[in-house]
């Protein structure tokens, strides 16, 4: 099976990753000109000197007894990425007294230093840790390093695996630095650390290091202010609404949003939430780019990308429900359905 990154592609067509022939494959902005990334990294040719072992990257203050190092935050999106039932950790690290530029506050820019790592579990085995490190100033791709680490059989460190590894002890694929560049580029998202970011954190009732400990620990440039309930950017919905517009919101939107190249080639479909446009869910750019609207790219049986009432024949879902080979969604990262999720957009759907 396939967890091939931390990635977030979403509901544009297996054609918009070269897997479909009904439109004209859009890879080409992220294409690779060898397995382990870009031939010419300016910043590794600065200085930068990729770490080979887990026990490299700072993330453990002891890895024999699994202690995390004192700085080093874990930290829970409120929404997941569907990663075919792996269990994840996330944690961060950002330099003492560096600040994250928050004045766009639905695409953060982090400070050079800055660290994020996800492990994945399968079995109760760990599998592998992926590392994603700020090592140059600007937020283009080339200044950020993606590595995956993958754990021995004994779980005593990791060995990083610049160019993936193929079916990992019967488990999930470990992915590539090339297959890092199909989420996380810049021409996809204008924040490559996805995962970490003020709707994915500001939830009080997840765990872990959230929006509240950064405003509290001043890490913010431009803090958002006066909370309600605990929410800086409380969603206007009910419990329905909320899950599947969440689901779509992290399992797609980082490839669906107004600023990606999938959006400019392939479809207008947008499925990012935006915090400046949260008064009322059906004025959202999801629904409003998504509901009656009819898809540019045929799906067998689909009637538009969301029809109200009809899950069945909406395209949205039928991708979501699809398995490879075929017009699955998101294209990379899954080989299986997320029943959970599946059912979320299933049920707001009906309700519509």
């Amino acid at each position: 099976m396939r967890t091939l990154t931390a990635c977030l592609m979403s509901l544009v067509l297996v054609a918009a990753c070269g897997g479909d022939d009904e439109a004209t494959p859009t890879d080409a902005p992220v294409a690779d000109a060898g397995p382990d990334g870009p031939p010419i990294d300016a910043a590794i040719d600065a200085g930068f000197v990729p770490p080979t072992m887990l026990s490299e990257t700072g993330l453990y203050s002891d890895i024999g007894t699994k202690t995390v190092a004192a700085d080093v935050h874990e930290f829970m999106p409120r929404w997941q990425l569907w990663s075919d039932d792996a269990v994840k950790r996330r944690w961060i690290w950002l330099p003492p007294g560096a600040k994250i530029d928050t004045t766009d506050m639905d695409y953060w820019h982090f400070p050079v230093g800055t660290k994020l790592w996800k492990e994945f579990v399968r079995g109760g085995r760990r599998v592998e840790t992926r590392l994603l490190e700020k090592i140059g100033p600007t937020d283009d791709w080339a200044d950020w390093y993606a590595v995956s680490f993958q754990w021995d059989v004994g779980e005593t460190d990791g060995a990083a695996v610049p160019a993936g590894v193929i079916d990992d002890v019967g488990h999930d694929d470990i992915p590539g630095r090339s297959d890092c560049r199909k989420c996380h580029v810049d021409t996809r998202i204008a924040s490559v650390a996805i995962g970490f970011s003020a709707l994915l954190l500001d939830d009080p009732a997840v765990p872990g290091y959230k929006l509240a400990d950064l405003i509290a620990d001043d890490r913010l440039t431009a803090p958002p202010t006066n909370p309600t309930a605990g929410a800086y950017f409380p969603l206007p919905a009910g419990d329905t609404e909320r899950a599947a517009l969440g689901y779509l919101h992290v399992n797609c939107g980082n490839c669906h949003n107004a600023g990606s190249d999938v959006v400019a080639q392939i479809t207008p479909m947008q499925l990012r939430q935006s915090v400046g446009a949260l008064t009322d869910w059906t004025t959202t750019a999801p629904y409003l780019t998504t509901v009656n609207v009819v898809g540019q790219l045929n799906t067998v049986g689909a009637t538009a990308l969301i029809t109200p009432g009809a899950p069945g024949t909406s395209a949205v879902l039928v991708r979501l429900r699809a398995v490879p080979p075929g017009q699955v969604m998101p294209p990379v990262g899954r080989e299986t359905i997320d029943p959970i999720g599946a059912e979320a957009v299933r049920a707001w759907i009906a309700g519509l």
